[in-house]
């Protein structure tokens, strides 16, 4: 199944990094050899990108992280933020006064870092965070003594705002408020997160951007995903896939269904579309 590829996209959690949160050497030592034949490597993430683990930034042909859903695209090898699309100010100013409401635990992602309250930075097991997801907010959140004050002074530079919602009614009664703004882009990776950002961000809008500052056509373009926030961007590409372990409604959406993260089915599929 070999198919002309210049650039591929691919999604983190869930699609890249499995159960253990690690690359497999499969996984690497496909990346390389696609980076040696000249594709271009591109990571699309929910994440902010210094929540990118250091192993994927380093990757060899690994030049531009999509983050924060798509409100930004950085060039790793000078750092540079080379597209961006924040909240607006009046936007944030909505947001907090919605948050007035709530008692939940918050998260900003500002110039691709990502900052919440010292009381989910401490306790992330108390708002529903297994061991793992606690260890990933303590090494990449920075504490925040008053997140509705820090978001204040920062409502010109934020890329994208986190709910974070153990409660699943209490998520679904939130999220459709949100959703009736009008303007905003909700969407959520994992189950106890609302992640929201400008209306006019997603995946598939910053890689159309990308692929137009690299003379790429979307018909060589392959992206790869599990979740809610990877759809449009799947849609998009000329070979969008799901992995086997994803949504329902993202599998319904892809041209190809991969094997499951944890079973490098990123790889498999591409060592047979580059015959590598």
């Amino acid at each position: 199944m070999k198919k002309e590829i210049e650039l591929v996209a691919m999604d983190i959690d869930g699609t890249i990094l499995g159960k253990n949160k690690t690359l497999s050497e499969r996984t690497k030592t496909v990346f390389q050899k696609a980076a040696e034949k000249g594709i271009h490597l591109v990571v699309a993430s929910g994440r902010a990108v210094q929540a990118v683990p250091e192993e994927i930034r380093r990757l060899q042909g690994v030049e531009y992280v999509i983050s924060s859903n798509g409100s930004s695209i950085f060039r790793l090898s000078d750092g540079q933020r080379i597209y961006e699309k924040d909240l607006t100010s009046d936007q944030i100013d909505a947001l907090l006064a919605f948050y007035d409401g709530y008692s939940c635990p918050i998260e900003v992602f500002i110039q691709g870092h990502p900052y919440t309250s010292e009381a989910y930075y401490h306790e992330p097991e108390k708002f529903g965070a297994d061991s793992l997801a606690a260890e990933y907010v303590r090494t990449t959140r920075c504490p925040v003594a008053d997140i509705r004050q820090f978001i204040q002074k920062h409502k010109k530079e934020i890329e994208g705002v986190n709910f974070i919602v153990y409660d699943p009614e209490l998520k679904k009664e939130m999220r459709s408020h949100l959703e009736s703004f009008g303007g905003l882009y909700v969407t959520s990776s994992v189950p106890r997160y609302i992640e929201i950002s400008h209306g006019d961000v997603c995946k598939r809008n910053a890689l159309i951007w990308l692929n137009g500052f690299l003379g790429i056509p979307r018909e060589h373009t392959v992206a790869f995903g599990d979740g809610e926030n990877d759809l449009e961007m799947i849609q998009y590409a000329g070979i969008g896939v799901a992995m086997g372990n994803g949504t329902d409604g993202l599998k319904a959406a892809a041209d190809v269904i991969a094997r499951p993260c944890d079973e490098d089915g990123v790889a498999r599929l591409l060592e047979e579309m580059l015959e590598i």
